[in-house]
């Protein structure tokens, strides 16, 4: 499965952007969305931004993350950090 993140432009070089969200800050290719600018919100996947979203838009995505985030990390209903019982383990996969 794949998963592209919202990430805010805070600085541009070029086709290169600084971008955060959720205080996390690294650098993506601007190649494919070359419109892009600073302060707009991107739709980053491996390294690089593919397409400019609506603040809104990438808002109400970020919110949706969040709501992950936390169903996977509350300890009465996330995952369970043990192996499955009824499945013997392999350690070498």
């Amino acid at each position: 499965m794949c998963l592209a993140i919202p990430m805010r432009i805070t600085a541009t070089d070029g086709a290169a952007a600084t971008i955060e969200a959720d205080g996390l800050v690294q650098t993506t290719s601007l190649m494919l969305v070359p419109e892009a600018r600073v302060g707009d919100f991107v739709l980053v996947h491996a390294g690089f931004a593919i397409a400019v979203l609506e603040s809104d838009d990438a808002t109400e995505r970020l919110a949706l993350f969040e709501e992950i985030v936390a169903m996977a990390t509350d300890d009465e209903t996330g995952p369970s950090a043990e192996p499955d019982a009824e499945r013997p383990h392999d350690p070498s996969i």
